[in-house]
């Protein structure tokens, strides 16, 4: 190549690929998967799982942010049913702003849990349950009912939402005995 085509060939913008250079690596790219990313830690910050000047999260934060996904339409109708409502503990999208489902915070969680535990250990000592062994409860496969900070645990929320409704249930005492919302099942008829 003559020094001539050696300048117009750097004074043209070309891709790397066309001067026999090389692409760049497709992790070095924008992909769904960054898009995936940005979605995931703007809703981490608007639910204030972190802090806005937090851009990475650890598995932790990724584990709380999928139970909030799963208990916040339960979560949103308890609140609202309690005194003061479900408004401080969710977070609206601004107004003139793209449209949003409200969403549960962190916070909003947390009061969601705090307060669905007091009324499931009411509940399950109302139905015979002891005080000093309620959170030792197990679920109908061994799964305890609350969790090592004495709250209820996702296994505990789906046993006590049913039995409110009063659908078929059975929980265990650390002692063996069988309680439920029906008559729990003979030891002769279990195999």
């Amino acid at each position: 190549m003559t020094p001539a085509a050696i300048l117009l060939a750097l004074a043209v913008p070309a891709a790397a690929a066309e001067l026999g250079g090389h692409e760049p690596p497709p992790t070095a790219r924008p992909g769904p998967a960054a898009e995936d990313r940005r979605a995931v830690l703007e809703e981490m910050w608007q639910r204030r799982v972190l802090p806005p000047d937090q851009s990475l999260w650890s598995p932790r934060d990724l584990a709380l942010l999928g139970r909030i996904r799963r208990a916040e339409d339960d979560a949103r109708a308890f609140l609202r049913a309690k005194p003061g409502g479900d408004r401080p503990w969710v977070v609206r999208p601004r107004k003139g702003g793209p449209a949003a489902p409200a969403r549960l915070t962190k916070e909003g969680h947390q009061r969601y849990l705090t307060l669905l535990t007091q009324d499931a250990i009411a509940y399950f000592e109302s139905k015979g349950a002891e005080a000093k062994s309620v959170f030792r409860l197990l679920d109908g496969e061994g799964r305890p009912l609350f969790d090592g900070r004495g709250l209820l645990a996702e296994e505990g929320a789906a046993v006590y939402r049913r039995a409110r409704l009063n659908l078929e249930v059975f929980w265990r005492s650390p002692s063996g005995v069988v309680y439920g919302t029906r008559r729990p099942p003979s030891a002769a008829s279990t195999p």
